[in-house]
């Protein structure tokens, strides 16, 4: 995927249509974000199979989504954030909640 270095966006901050950068970032999961939330510790704490649960099966705690062990329908891209940094007030700006899935992206 080929991305512009610049290109015209709205800043909300400046409330009008401004040249910005482009930076590429990959996509944060919740537990990077926001590492002592509710959500993760108890994802994190469901994970240590056979500590608290027993052994068995846990649902959707069991597995992770990227290169575990026996997945074969397995996700082969991360989503990417696309930061868009404004030139008038220097705000950062995301694309949104959720970027693309590629491989490469190429910032030209």
């Amino acid at each position: 995927m080929k991305v512009p270095k610049e290109m015209k966006r709205y800043c909300p901050k400046c409330s009008e249509h401004t040249t910005q950068k482009v930076k590429v970032e990959k996509g944060k999961g919740r537990n990077k974000s926001h590492p002592l939330s509710k959500y993760s510790m108890t994802r994190l704490a469901k994970r240590r199979i056979g500590q608290r649960f027993g052994t068995g099966n846990s649902g959707r705690y069991s597995r992770g989504a990227l290169n575990s062990w026996k997945r074969y329908n397995k996700k082969h891209s991360k989503r990417i954030d696309f930061r868009y940094t404004c030139t008038t007030c220097k705000k950062v700006n995301l694309s949104g909640s959720k970027g693309p899935r590629t491989k490469k992206v190429q910032v030209e």
